[in-house]
């Protein structure tokens, strides 16, 4: 663990939305399961798409989790709803109560890929057939508005920061954030990773790349296979992540319930080594190896410390091999003993919310003690070499795990690191894990049974 002047982070609220369940529980026991979230695509018109199949959040209702959601929702983007609808859940999970926080110290960062796409193309062909846009388009229409219903909401009024990049985005605001709680800028941060990917002509340009599955239209649970040789590429998706990160001052000045320390993040681009092209793809390492070597070197691991990877697995067909080359780098022989799981073989790839679910899996990972399986890994593809996969759920006990995520194109690469808080953990002589029973003040994801109103107003 570092040590020093720099402030510790750490999470204590998780609020996954995905395909497979919301809210915490749902999630993990889906996950566990390896219970997919695939099936038909009724968001978007694919009857041109080679590829008719993807993830997903059926019977999502922004009502469910907000008063007044109806009616908010029909001139919200649904990117922006579902990242209200996870900081919701994140900030019940936590249990925070904002009333008794200074929220000029509280901030709030969003990661998005495509931000509200779908909705900037519709309003354009509105404005095509009628000549009028509605006057929710000034706002909607542009990608931070995510972070700023999120601000507006909660009232929380620290820093206010969109990431848009790639898929890493979630993953990258959980960095962002991180720094800045390092620094002492902020006390916490709300962190949402969103995207709603299935927008038929975000879809009409993966396909016209090679990107996306079509061999399993009409078996979508088959479809994504991540390091499978017979993978054929990525599936399609929605979702999002809530994740609130408080400085370890401040989550045990309110003795929250402590999920993992975050200990590093680190980005690695490709540059000019990287110039995009599907047909004659580079299988440049580096960039992938660095991000993974750095992230470890600040966390202060060796490669004996690292107990779990949380992988991109995208079922890509050279993503997937890009990152088990790099990892049998970073581990040289260790690699056939370090276990490594995708959970985008079940929820498929949906840009920042990917990301960020990612970290949700891992912190449940360190205090469950378990790691979620890998499902569809029938055939291990040779190229991606002796990886450790299971297509069971496995109770291993991670106190270190690594997140890994990879930008669209392969122009980029982000690596987080979280480990356990305990010391016994970290050093394997705990007898009796924590649990979500033996903590004062946990109530399940489950209670969660009342839309929230908008936080009410503070005054300076």
């Amino acid at each position: 663990m570092r040590t020093g002047s720099i402030v510790p982070a750490v999470i204590t609220g998780l609020g996954p939305l995905s395909a497979i369940g919301c809210g915490r529980n749902a999630f993990w026991e889906a996950l566990l399961a390896g219970r997919h979230g695939f099936g038909p695509i009724t968001l978007c018109d694919v009857s041109d798409s080679p590829s008719k199949i993807g993830a997903e959040v059926d019977g999502f209702r922004l009502e469910d989790y907000v008063e007044n959601g109806r009616v908010m929702a029909r001139h919200t983007p649904r990117p922006v709803q579902m990242a209200l609808a996870a900081g919701v859940l994140a900030l019940h999970d936590a249990e925070i109560d904002l009333d008794a926080c200074d929220t000029d110290r509280l901030g709030v960062h969003v990661g998005s890929s495509i931000g509200n796409m779908g909705e900037i193309l519709e309003l354009t062909s509105r404005l095509a057939r009628s000549g009028k846009i509605p006057p929710h388009a000034a706002f909607h229409a542009f990608t931070g508005s995510a972070a700023c219903v999120l601000s507006s909401f909660f009232n929380i009024r620290g820093p206010l920061h969109t990431t848009s990049q790639g898929c890493n985005s979630g993953l990258d605001a959980l960095g962002t954030s991180l720094r800045m709680i390092q620094s002492g800028a902020v006390d916490a941060m709300l962190i949402v990773g969103t995207d709603c990917e299935l927008v038929s002509e975000v879809m009409a340009a993966l396909n016209a790349s090679g990107s996306l599955s079509t061999r399993y239209n009409d078996e979508p649970g088959r479809a994504s296979r991540p390091f499978d040789a017979g993978r054929d590429g990525n599936v399609l998706g929605e979702g999002a992540a809530g994740i609130f990160l408080e400085s370890e001052m401040h989550a045990n000045a309110r003795g929250a319930r402590i999920y993992a320390r975050v200990v590093a993040h680190h980005v690695c681009s490709s540059g000019q080594n990287r110039q995009y092209s599907h047909d004659n793809p580079e299988f440049d390492l580096r960039p992938c190896v660095r991000a993974f070597r750095a992230c470890m070197r600040e966390a202060g691991w060796q490669r004996e410390d690292v107990d779990l990877v949380n992988a991109n697995g995208s079922s890509s067909v050279i993503y997937d091999r890009i990152e088990a080359m790099a990892l049998a780098q970073v581990f040289g022989a260790r690699l056939p003993e370090v276990p490594i799981h995708s959970i985008k073989s079940m929820l498929g790839q949906h840009g920042a919310g990917s990301s960020a679910l990612q970290v949700v899996t891992s912190c449940l990972s360190i205090r469950r003690g378990e790691a979620p399986p890998t499902i569809n890994c029938e055939n291990l593809d040779p190229a991606c070499g002796p990886l450790l996969i299971s297509a069971e759920a496995e109770r291993i006990e991670p106190a270190r795990v690594l997140v890994h995520s990879i930008g669209l194109g392969g122009f980029y690469y982000s690596v987080a690191a979280l480990e356990a808080v305990d010391e016994e953990m970290l050093t394997g002589q705990l007898k009796v894990r924590w649990s979500d029973e033996a903590h004062p003040r946990y109530r399940p994801a489950e209670e969660f049974d009342r839309p929230l109103k908008p936080w009410a107003a503070r005054e300076d």
